[in-house]
């Protein structure tokens, strides 16, 4: 079983090395909602006399613009201090290690940026004291995420689900267990991870029988990320139970 679990994590820290492209997604998701709510904010300065239209329409335009742009120059900062490369084979981009300049820099965006790329910076300095050893800081950092009500909750949710990863086979299991079980909500997006992580949780405690009903029902599931269905059937076949979801649907 110890086996199981070592190869599990191994799976996961890989899976977590491409959390920068979440990190692209959420930036993306960050500046459309920024734009959205700088609109509200200021929809009411269309609201007057004809005259006061005119001259509010200009000042809405000034502001606005400067937001977007103050907004896209933070991007500019995170993107800076996160460098990509292209992989050996040319086919996609990888983040490269952190400099000291882009820890210094991410270090700042974490101090005074905005809630958005506050938390992205802080996920990625977390990420990097794991790197260097510094596992008790990584944690706290992590726990410092979800405690953040100001963070996006999809990455709140996602310091949670890393946390209690990285700890899966050294922390208190029934403490792993709460901070996993949040995370099995329907609204969250990171629920067939937290049902891989509770199945692996689970062989660790030796409740094999709960890992394989986990796994199982995860496989059945729609919307389940391709690369977890191969990561469950793979420990599946490990712990000697057939992929199949039950007989009834063997026999259909």
């Amino acid at each position: 079983m110890v086996g199981v679990t070592a190869g599990y994590l191994r799976a996961q820290t890989e899976w977590v090395s491409r959390v920068p492209d979440i990190f692209d997604e959420v930036s993306e998701d960050l500046r459309a909602d920024r734009a959205q709510a700088i609109a509200k904010r200021y929809a009411g300065l269309f609201i007057a006399a004809f005259v006061a239209v005119l001259a509010g329409t200009g000042v809405y335009e000034w502001v606005h613009n400067q937001q977007i742009a103050k907004a896209e120059a933070e991007a500019a900062r995170f993107i800076a201090a996160t460098p990509k490369a292209a992989n050996k084979d040319g086919t996609e981009q990888v983040t490269l290690p952190l400099t000291a300049d882009g820890i210094a820099a991410l270090r700042d965006i974490a101090a005074a940026g905005s809630p958005g790329y506050r938390t992205l910076a802080r996920f990625k300095l977390a990420d990097a004291d794991w790197q260097a050893g510094r596992q008790a800081s990584a944690i706290a950092g992590w726990q410092a995420i979800t405690a953040d009500t100001d963070a996006p909750q999809v990455m709140r949710d996602l310091a949670t689900l890393v946390a209690a990863q990285r700890q899966l086979d050294s922390a208190d299991p029934a403490a792993l267990k709460a901070q996993l079980l949040p995370l099995l909500s329907e609204n969250t997006r990171w629920r067939p991870f937290a049902e891989q992580s509770l199945a692996m949780l689970a062989i660790r405690t030796g409740k094999t029988d709960e890992a394989i009903k986990i796994l199982r029902n995860l496989m059945k599931e729609r919307d389940v990320p391709q690369g977890v269905l191969r990561l469950a059937a793979d420990v599946l076949q490990t712990l000697g139970a057939p992929p199949q979801v039950d007989q009834e649907q063997s026999r259909g």
